[in-house]
């Protein structure tokens, strides 16, 4: 197995040199601060391993630039990412079969900037890529799905950004387990994005962050008027949301919802244009406005 220190006379800190010249397809990265100041691409054939003790951080003149990407065909057992208030990383690439297997990634300290496009933690493009662990602290957007199929995310935790989750023309994304924790705009934004499936809890941590409270804990199909057909979701809102649930642009979504108020989630669930074959199902506490708009479909509470 080759291996790397970091080096403080190389851009990348002497990874992307030890990445170019792999033989043996293993890559463990020893211990230290590895400071990229050109964007460090994990090329196709590269398995990455690392601990705790060995951070990238972000040190690119282009504060929108992901300083990380992770082509295709790679295999990443361990990595942590410090954005240094930049941009992330970003995973695949468009239109491609990317196979990407990744175990553990975290990224924080991603910028909160918006200039023509966001800052985002981490950026998921293409189809085929399975993570089993993802933890992201900051960002404008946390996790972004973009252009993508077939992406499945086993564990997902997202902190104190301002948008957890944005997924836009997607297809066949599966997250399993999330928790999206004290965001300031959105908790989880779609759009134009089908045949998918999310379970998870979109809440507010006041012990940290008494004063953040999103506009919307879910929000579909506000800005595109692309369709998002055939959605299933299993949330839990606690406490965080002006608006828990905004619909519109949608067919076919399958929502069953706990939300849970103590004094931050003014509406319910409003319907928007565009929807048909809505059905959701769950329970609502302490809400003063169940729903708002015309509804298409089924609820029970």
């Amino acid at each position: 197995m080759e291996s790397v220190k970091p080096n403080k006379n190389s851009l990348t800190s002497g990874l992307q040199e030890a990445i170019d010249s792999n033989k043996t397809g293993y890559l463990l990265l020893y211990p230290g601060k590895y400071h990229i100041r050109e964007p460090l691409v994990i090329r196709k054939g590269i398995m990455l391993l690392s601990n705790n003790r060995a951070i990238l951080i972000n040190n690119l003149n282009d504060d929108y630039q992901p300083f990380i990407v992770i082509e295709e065909y790679t295999d990443i057992k361990y990595l942590i990412a410090n954005s240094n208030n930049k941009g992330g990383v970003k995973i695949g690439k468009n239109n491609s079969n990317n196979a990407i297997n990744i175990d553990y990634i975290k990224i924080y300290n991603t910028g909160d900037g918006y200039d023509k496009k966001p800052m985002k933690a981490l950026e998921i493009n293409g189809y085929n890529i399975i993570i089993n662990n993802l933890d992201i602290f900051l960002g404008n957007v946390g996790l972004s799905l973009e252009n993508s199929s077939d992406i499945r995310i086993k564990e997902a935790q997202i902190v104190n950004c301002s948008t957890g989750i944005r997924i836009f023309n997607a297809n066949n994304i599966n997250i399993d387990n999330f928790s999206v924790d004290s965001c300031y705009y959105t908790g989880f934004q779609m759009d134009s994005t089908t045949n998918s499936y999310f379970k998870g809890i979109i809440w507010n941590n006041d012990d940290e962050y008494l004063n953040n409270n999103n506009d919307y804990s879910l929000l579909v199909g506000k800005y595109t008027e692309g369709l998002s057909n055939t959605i299933n979701f299993n949330l839990r809102i606690v406490n965080t949301g002006r608006n828990a649930i905004y619909l519109s642009n949608a067919h076919n979504l399958y929502i069953t919802s706990i939300i849970d108020n103590k004094n931050k989630i003014e509406n319910g669930i409003i319907y928007g244009k565009n929807i048909k074959n809505i059905n959701i199902n769950g329970i609502i506490n302490n809400v003063k406005n169940l729903y708002s708009g015309r509804i298409k479909g089924k609820m029970t509470f």
